[in-house]
């Protein structure tokens, strides 16, 4: 498979295709390339619905948050199985309430039964708006401490069903339905899978039939990808290290020892450290990895701002990176280099150029979408109707 490892390849690529030596132009071009390709429905970009991140857990008003990294539903459905997740967290003896130092693998919802060391047996979250203070039922029996396990109520749906797989429909009509959802009584004498609505309304999902607090639904769904050279959230490496052996006299090198480990550092990578006893420098100095040293060690080079200090330092962060690769780059190659040479060319006047590489950003982007209407790619049909039942409002009855 043809592959362009990063994206600095890209541009190097693209440089040599064209004659260009103007780095910075191309980048503006994949730029401008990219916001052509934010709606590609390639299979490397489709969510896990069975991976607990990817499993909404409803609130108290039915209702379950669109996640951020999503570009477009594919298919809910719903098992009923329980959602566990972990994080740490701290607590004191006899207070309602617990602390979160890690971040829980799925979203936290009220209701959920929380257990772990110092919790009280049979407490569930009474509140929970983000952040990190999640309220509890019952008060900590001790010191909380350790890992903490979050889960939904057991029992959800039982093993003879029913099970709901959802059908997307607009947002005036969730609401509309949803004023008369109270009228309707449970489907009956249908078959054990049926066929149920959703849609979004505000920032959330709402459903029909309406689901209960803590009801998990698996979300299966196209996820919205970084564009190349934007920046990167940066990341802790290593909490404690020790600079020493200083040298030079601007730019100057330096060493870092005792670290935590320097797993994820590359030469020529710019980090950042908190000053204890010592520091990386000061003013508006870059520092930038020289060299790995070992496992738990580096050295590094000191540009402009101040000599470094001989110390320990703490939260060694690994900044200033920016994204090298995406699933659309690894599995679509030719959509980045055929909407970049489009846009060079209409960018340097070259009409005729521009429409012959616009012709085939076309034809590789109609591909991929036969491949999804046929369902090749999006596994199922495309019918609006369902394959269970038929979609008329006598599946339900009035009262």
């Amino acid at each position: 498979m043809f592959v362009i490892p990063s994206a600095n390849d890209l541009v190097t690529y693209i440089k040599d295709f064209t004659g260009s030596t103007n780095d910075d132009e191309i980048k503006k071009c994949i730029f401008m390339a990219e916001l052509s390709m934010r709606n590609i429905e390639l299979p490397a970009l489709r969510s896990d619905p069975y991976a607990v991140e990817n499993i909404g857990i409803a609130d108290s008003m039915g209702r379950i948050a669109i996640p951020g990294d999503m570009n477009k539903p594919i298919v809910f459905f719903r098992q009923g199985n329980q959602v566990t997740t972990t994080a740490t967290a701290s607590g004191n003896t006899g207070e309602y309430t617990i602390t979160l130092i890690s971040t829980p693998g799925q979203n936290l919802s009220t209701g959920m039964i929380v257990t772990g060391t110092g919790i009280a047996t049979g407490a569930t979250i009474t509140t929970y708006t983000g952040g990190s203070t999640v309220g509890l039922s019952l008060a900590n029996t001790t010191t909380v401490s350790g890992t903490i396990t979050f889960s939904t109520p057991a029992g959800g749906t039982t093993g003879n069903g029913p099970w709901l797989v959802y059908d997307r429909i607009g947002d005036r009509d969730i609401i509309s339905q949803g004023m008369l959802a109270q009228l309707y009584m449970q489907p009956y004498n249908v078959p054990q899978v049926i066929r149920g609505k959703f849609s979004e309304v505000y920032n959330k999902y709402q459903f029909l039939p309406l689901i209960g607090q803590g009801t998990a639904i698996n979300m299966y769904y196209y996820k919205a990808w970084p564009l190349l050279f934007s920046p990167v959230q940066d990341v802790v490496i290593s909490t404690t290290g020790t600079v020493g052996s200083i040298s030079g006299a601007g730019p100057w090198t330096a060493s870092i020892t005792g670290m935590v480990s320097n797993l994820g550092l590359s030469i020529g990578d710019k980090i950042t450290a908190t000053a204890g006893t010592g520091s990386l420098g000061g003013g508006s100095g870059i520092y930038t990895v020289a060299t790995l040293v070992g496992s738990t060690g580096i050295t590094f080079t000191a540009t402009g701002g101040t000599t470094p200090t001989a110390g320990t330092v703490t939260n060694i962060t690994l900044t200033n990176q920016v994204v090298q690769t995406n699933a659309v780059l690894n599995t679509w190659a030719e959509g980045y280099v055929y909407a970049t040479l489009r846009e060079y060319y209409i960018k340097r006047h070259n009409t005729e150029d521009a429409q012959v590489y616009a012709q085939k950003y076309d034809n590789a982007y109609n591909i991929v979408e036969d491949q999804n209407n046929l369902g090749k790619w999006s596994g199922g049909h495309t019918k609006l109707t369902s394959v269970w039942q038929p979609r008329i409002y006598r599946q339900y009855n009035v009262r």
